[in-house]
């Protein structure tokens, strides 16, 4: 692949623990730039990740955007910024990528996906799990027909919490776990089964009441072919995260795991600090640093981020549609303004 240079916009925790240690493991990649709101916080991760270039304030996303070394830029924010920074890069003239959901809703979306079309930059939307390799793997089996007619899809996401305080608000998420989480569950769906959906049922709830929005959510979702996504999605799941995957067709099943167990664990008797390195996790997510501990063999790779930015690299090298654009990212917005109205109505809601 020929070198991309790539500006990133956010420095919190996805950029930290994901974006950076994937970026530094493929070659022909060099970060040059990189954007956070508060001065403090771009000049840290500068220093950590050896980044020549800051931006901050109230102009940064745009100066970020304009400068002429960057042609790749990667957004790493929160999810109402997704819309402004997309329309900074693209005017621009910069290729893009967007980490999900896409935007806080459909519209948004919409508006996202006309903006880079309009421009003709390339644009990849961030849907890691895909690229997992145990969805690669099962992906692969399914389509050579290993399990026969699929008729029923079972994705679980959870975990406890969440990284940082703006997801709990809906001006700046757009929607709780439901959106948060059952975005991956979604395309998950959409590239293993390949199927039209054609009708959602969505059942979310405030267990926690201090929040303000979703922290346990349902979603069912028919496709054309008679297949069935269920999609159990919630925040408040102790033990760490959870990301459990079940096919089930007419000659066989599969069972998909990647974060419960890592083939290797310790114990600890104290909260050592001298388990992880500079933004290593042991797991994502996980609630104690004592007692029985699975640390994770690079979350960055296991979770697909390093496959995923190196097929979006590879695509702006050959000049070809990847397989995770702002078309798929909009499509889910779609299905997942959908499952909400019908929380709040109780009926299936027709797709368009």
């Amino acid at each position: 692949m020929k070198e991309v240079k790539i500006g990133i916009l956010g420095a919190g925790y996805v950029a930290n623990t994901f974006h950076m240690p994937a970026f530094q493991e493929i070659e022909g990649v060099k970060v040059v730039a990189i954007y956070s709101h508060r001065k403090e916080i771009a000049d840290s991760f500068s220093r950590t990740w050896k980044i020549p270039k800051i931006f901050h304030g109230e102009e940064g996303i745009s100066k970020l955007s304009a400068d002429p070394e960057v042609e790749l830029v990667d957004i790493a924010l929160p999810t109402n910024l997704h819309l402004t920074a997309t329309r900074a890069a693209a005017e621009n003239h910069k290729n893009v990528i967007c980490e999900k959901p896409l935007a806080r809703n459909q519209y948004e979306a919409r508006e996202m996906l006309d903006v880079v079309r309009k421009y003709g930059v390339q644009h990849f939307y961030a849907e890691n799990q895909v690229f997992m390799p145990q969805v690669k793997r099962a992906e692969a089996l399914i389509e050579r027909q290993s399990f026969g007619d699929i008729f029923w899809l079972r994705c679980r996401q959870a975990h406890l919490s969440q990284h940082s305080g703006w997801f709990w608000d809906p001006k700046s998420a757009g929607g709780g776990v439901m959106l948060d989480l059952g975005s991956h569950s979604i395309e998950i769906a959409q590239r293993l089964l390949r199927k039209t959906p054609v009708s959602v049922f969505g059942w979310a709830s405030k267990f926690t009441r201090t929040m303000q929005t979703d922290d346990n959510s349902l979603i069912l979702v028919k496709y054309d072919g008679a297949q069935l996504l269920q999609a159990e999605n919630t925040w408040i799941t102790r033990g760490g995260l959870d990301i459990h995957i079940e096919v089930h067709g007419a000659d066989g099943s599969l069972y998909l795991t990647n974060t419960r167990e890592a083939g290797i664990s310790m114990f600890y008797v104290d909260d050592s600090t001298k388990q992880t390195g500079t933004y290593e996790t042991i797991g994502e997510a996980t609630q104690t640093k004592k007692a029985r501990l699975f640390p994770k063999m690079d979350e960055h790779q296991t979770l697909g981020f390093v496959d995923e930015f190196r097929h979006f690299l590879l695509s702006i090298t050959i000049g070809e549609r990847a397989i995770e654009t702002y078309e798929e990212g909009y499509k889910v917005n779609q299905l997942i303004d959908a499952a909400y109205e019908s929380s709040n109505t109780g009926k299936w809601i027709q797709l368009p």
